[in-house]
């Protein structure tokens, strides 16, 4: 005897409860159908149009076909946990939107009183798309839960894959959940232990999400665990990782979180543009920040506006952007931060037992007016900041770096930092500075100069002149047409192509310093810059280069000019991190010599691919003789390192006149 719609409705509840989906084979319908909510209807209908469904129910019963439509009445509210089954195919997913006139949203309120931790749950489903809805999941009471406005989540998914989902224009706000990073207004979810699983095409878009707790905008998932991750939140020594792929977050705007706005976990290529974060971390609940990434690989977050981060006594972040640990290659580029307790940036590559990160590059960003640091850096094992603009008001005591814990090694190249304030440069807490991790080239600093300023031996210190400097619009940042930091930057290899305002910059010709490319030039005109700064030593000082044992600048045994660098007694050596392209042919070349008979110095590049590649060439002569090495940078390659090693011998080696030319 086949069951009435009214037991199998029952049946389909039952198994939804329990987090089981019925398989295909069970659909009742042949040809996509559009389903009517409207739960302000009197009766309960079938679900036509002419008879709409009026409870969550009736919909968490239907096993959902490709191409059906679940449509909610504008201006009605549901109570409960809205938590459709079925899924939709590539080319026919199944929508969840509006249906009426008028412009009110139809509306969910989460059950506090419930079980459920999510007002509308997709759960081991794909090909959903989700439009206009309102979702809210409001709790009064004093003892708080995980709670979520939307949660998409897969566990264990058979095949382990659940792709393409689409939020388009949703509003989730008073989310009253608990204090866990749990608790959000839109997160996708990976759970489960048994089978890897992750999410493909994911896209959250023009939607906005206000007064929630912890955080706004995030993915995260149980496959996390690799060596890079280091220890923390289970994972010991277990290696998992498995990432989200095609994550896309575009357009949003998130406030008034009590914790983060948007954060990207466990994800390959995830892009995050054009949001907007504000107004965030406004309740006691650790540290927090406005956008960032972590666990993830080549992560890019541009074209956003951060501002009002809070920075709270419990709490020693509060920045806008974040690159964590365990991240690889992550991109800030083209976004505005302003009025932000805590900061600018923030590297915590090693915020976690046994993690890293690398490869972060921080390009053509403006900073105006933020708290407490431009850049708290807590580790990162390669980072490139470049051509970003920092604005910095009187009565500022920001730092332009403050150092934590964790090495940082940073290169900074032709960033403008305008400081009225009069912060400079220190440690946090029980962390000292160290100014041999940073490296500087061709950076602009004006206003306030404190003693431990960094040697930069292109650095430029007059007035750049800014067009409005304290503006609220990025204009305001924009240089004077006699701006010394016109044509005064240091070309990056790789740059992105553009300034923060879309026009071209420089390939060949020098740029200009900070965010804005202002000047013209013809790269065709322009002979290459040698991408080794300070490369004869004649500034009198090291910086950029950095160095380990014995290394001095010498005025007594120069090649050309007034000095050279003196590396020795073995092992010794200066170092400097130079910009390259990648798959890419190069010839390092200079002068070397040693002090006596039977040292050996060697001038060489390294760390040119992802396998540690290194090629050098060796002197072991008294009088200076030029050499030269050949090397191809790898596929992903942005950095080399160029080095001069007293290699062997009680005495000194010297190096002189380096250059790095494409062969």
């Amino acid at each position: 005897m086949r069951p009435s719609s009214g037991l199998r409705r029952g049946v389909l509840a039952l198994l939804a409860a329990a987090g089981l989906v019925l398989p295909a084979v069970h659909a009742t319908a042949a040809t996509p159908t559009a389903y009517y909510l409207d739960c302000s209807a009197g009766t309960d209908g079938n679900g036509t149009a002419a008879a709409p469904w009026n409870s969550l129910a009736d919909a968490n019963s239907r096993l959902f076909q490709p191409g059906d439509q679940l449509l909610l009445k504008r201006g009605a509210t549901c109570h409960g946990t809205l938590q459709p089954q079925g899924s939709g195919t590539p080319g026919s997913p199944i929508t969840l939107a509006g249906y009426g006139t008028g412009t009110a949203r139809p509306v969910v309120i989460g059950d506090p009183t419930g079980t459920s931790n999510a007002a509308v749950h997709l759960y081991n489903v794909q090909q959903w798309e989700i439009h206009e809805l309102e979702i809210t999941f409001p709790d009064s009471s004093a003892a708080k839960r995980e709670r979520n406005g939307l949660l998409v989540e897969l566990a264990d998914l058979p095949g382990g894959v659940g792709s393409h989902y689409l939020v388009d224009d949703v509003y989730v706000h008073d989310v009253n959940g608990d204090a866990t990073k749990y608790s959000n207004g839109i997160q996708f979810r990976v759970s489960g232990t048994t089978t890897p699983t992750n999410f493909d095409d994911v896209v959250v878009q023009n939607s906005q999400i206000a007064n929630v707790d912890r955080e706004g905008l995030t993915t995260r998932s149980t496959w996390m665990c690799r060596p890079a991750y280091g220890t923390g939140d289970g994972c010991g020594t277990t290696v998992n990782w498995r990432a989200n792929t095609r994550v896309v977050f575009r357009g949003n705007t998130v406030s008034g979180t009590g914790g983060d706005g948007i954060v990207i976990r466990v994800a390959d290529h995830a892009l995050v543009e054009h949001n907007t974060v504000h107004d965030v971390a406004v309740h006691p609940m650790g540290s927090n920040a406005g956008l960032w990434t972590i666990n993830s690989d080549s992560t890019t977050i541009q074209y956003n506006e951060v501002h009002h981060v809070n920075r709270l006594s419990d709490s020693n972040d509060g920045m806008a952007f974040d690159s964590d640990y365990s991240n690889t290659n992550a991109l800030f580029q083209y976004n505005y931060s302003h009025d932000n307790q805590g900061g600018f940036m923030l590297f915590c590559g090693a915020c976690g037992a046994g993690s890293s990160t690398t490869g972060t590059v921080v390009r053509y960003n403006l900073s105006v007016d933020d708290g407490s640091r431009w850049l708290f850096a807590v580790g990162e094992e390669n980072a490139h900041m470049y051509n970003n603009t920092a604005y910095l008001p009187a009565g500022s005591t920001t730092a332009i770096i403050q150092q934590g814990t964790g090495t940082s090694i940073t290169a900074l190249t032709g960033n403008l930092f305008y400081n009225l304030g009069s912060g400079g440069y220190t440690g946090f807490g029980s962390s000292t500075y160290q100014p041999a991790e940073f490296s500087w080239d061709a950076n602009a600093f004006y206003g306030h100069h404190p003693a431990n300023e960094p040697t930069d031996p292109e650095k430029v210190t007059a007035d750049p002149e800014l067009s409005s400097p304290g503006a609220t619009t990025a204009s305001g940042y924009t240089l004077g047409t006699g701006s010394p930091a016109r044509g005064n930057g240091a070309v990056v290899g790789d740059n992105g192509g553009q300034d923060y305002f879309g026009t071209a910059v420089p390939q060949v010709c020098r740029p200009d310093i900070g965010f804005q490319q202002a000047s013209s030039f013809a790269d065709g005109s322009c002979s290459p810059t040698n991408p080794v700064r300070n490369a004869g030593f004649e500034s009198g000082a090291l910086s950029p280069w950095t160095s380990y044992g014995g290394v001095t600048v010498d005025s007594a045994n120069a090649h050309s000019g007034n000095y050279a660098v003196r590396v020795g007694p073995s092992a010794a050596g200066a170092e400097q991190i130079v910009t390259v392209k990648p798959n890419t042919t190069y010839t390092l070349a200079g002068w070397g010599k040693v002090s006596a008979t039977g040292n050996q110095l060697s001038l060489g590049a390294k760390l040119y691919d992802s396998l540690g590649s290194s090629v050098h060439a060796s002197f072991t002569t008294t009088s200076y003789a030029a050499g030269s090495a050949t090397f191809t940078t790898g596929p992903t390659a942005t950095t080399a390192t160029v080095y001069c090693y007293a290699h062997s011998g009680t005495g000194y080696g010297y190096c002189d006149d380096i250059t790095l030319t494409q062969s």
